[in-house]
């Protein structure tokens, strides 16, 4: 008999409460600025200004992650002492190849100064 895959709104229910508690705050966070709307769907919570892809957040195992339209490689991202894996190879996240995996308080802190970093560059102001 085969498995079922579980909807990513199936997954976040059955993530710890810390970890629900992550994706709350991200989620807001990227909601806060103006013309950012997001998508569920069956693997991911994707957010977008316009029509430009900036943001998907995903269930890996028992485990947040949170993809960014940015290069990891430029400075001001790199000062931020994030640690991203480049995920650009694979088709559903060439858009989005920053991928940080999201485990504590202070690594939501440090990502919500990332998103910061790129709204600013794309010239999107908070609400």
């Amino acid at each position: 008999m085969e498995k079922q895959r579980l909807s990513f709104e199936e997954r976040i229910k059955e993530l710890d409460e810390a970890s629900i508690e992550y994706y709350n705050r991200l989620q807001a966070h990227l909601l806060s600025y103006r013309g950012v709307k997001s998508r569920l769907s069956l693997r991911c919570d994707s957010y977008r200004a316009g029509k430009e892809l900036i943001s998907k957040i995903s269930i890996g195992g028992n485990s947040l992650k949170i993809f960014l339209a940015i290069d990891p490689e430029k400075e001001e991202f790199a000062q931020k002492k994030v640690k991203f894996r480049s995920v650009a190879e694979s088709e559903a996240y060439k858009e989005v190849p920053a991928m940080i995996p999201v485990k504590s308080q202070l690594c939501v802190r440090k990502v919500c100064e990332v998103i910061d970093v790129m709204m600013s560059q794309r010239g999107l102001v908070k609400n």
